[in-house]
C-alpha cells in the first residue's frame, strides 16, 4: 500500500485511492457475512471520499485550523471512515466534524501529565477513547483515561498508548484490522479467503 521512493531519503508515496478502495472492498466482505456470524446486524459502515474539485477547499479550510501536514494530506484525498463493528468500534472524523468537535471543545489539542504534546484528535472509538496525531513526532497516540479541561488533557500515566508510528501506519494497521476480521469471518463460516 506504501511504496518507498527510489531517492535515498526514503519518503513513501501514499496511495489514498488504493487505501481506500481496497478498505471498501473489505467492508463489503465483512458486512455481508457479519449478521451469519455474531447473529445480529452490522452497523452502518463506510469510508469517505473528499468530493471532486473539492479537496484543495477542504485542504486549505484545515490548514487554517492548524492541522499537522500528515492530516492536512488525509483530508485532501479521505473523508470520515466509520467502522462500527471493527473491535470495539473507530470512527476518524472528516474534516468539518473535526473542526466541530474541536470547537465545541470536545476535543484536546495539548496533552499534558504522563504526555506533554501539542496534538490533534481525528478518531474515536467504541470505549471513549480517541486518537490523536502528535504535533512533535508524528506518532499516533491512543488516549484511554485523563481529564479534558479546557483544550488540554490531562493525561494519567496509564491512560494512552502509542497505537502507530505515524498516521499512515495507524491506517495500514486499521486495513490489517479489518482483513483479519474478514478472515475470521469466512474461517467462522467454512468459506475460503478471499471467496
Amino acid at each position: 500500500m506504501a511504496l518507498t521512493d527510489p531517492r535515498s531519503d526514503g519518503v513513501r508515496l501514499i496511495d489514498w485511492r488504493k487505501w481506500r478502495q481496497g478498505v471498501e472492498l473489505l467492508v463489503g466482505e465483512f458486512v455481508s457475512g457479519f449478521e451469519a456470524v455474531h447473529g445480529y446486524p452490522p452497523g452502518e459502515h463506510s469510508v469517505g471520499l473528499v468530493p471532486a474539485g473539492e479537496s484543495a477547499a477542504v485542504a486549505e479550510a484545515s490548514a487554517g485550523r492548524g492541522l499537522p501536514g500528515p492530516l492536512l494530506a488525509y483530508y485532501g484525498h479521505l473523508g470520515a471512515v466509520a467502522l462500527p463493528d471493527l473491535d470495539d468500534g473507530i470512527w476518524i472524523d472528516d474534516a468539518a466534524s473535526l473542526a466541530a468537535q474541536v470547537e465545541a471543545g470536545n476535543y484536546p489539542n495539548r496533552l499534558t501529565g504522563a504526555v506533554d504534546d501539542g496534538v490533534s484528535v481525528f478518531a474515536t472509538d467504541g470505549g471513549g477513547g480517541m486518537y490523536a496525531l502528535s504535533h512533535t513526532t508524528g506518532c499516533v497516540y491512543h488516549l484511554t483515561a485523563g481529564a479534558l479541561v479546557g483544550s488540554t488533557y490531562d493525561l494519567d500515566e496509564a491512560g494512552y498508548r502509542i497505537a502507530a508510528v505515524d498516521l499512515w501506519s495507524f491506517l495500514e494497521q486499521l486495513h490489517a484490522r479489518l482483513t483479519a476480521a474478514v478472515e475470521a469471518q469466512q474461517a467462522a463460516l467454512g468459506e475460503a479467503p478471499g471467496r
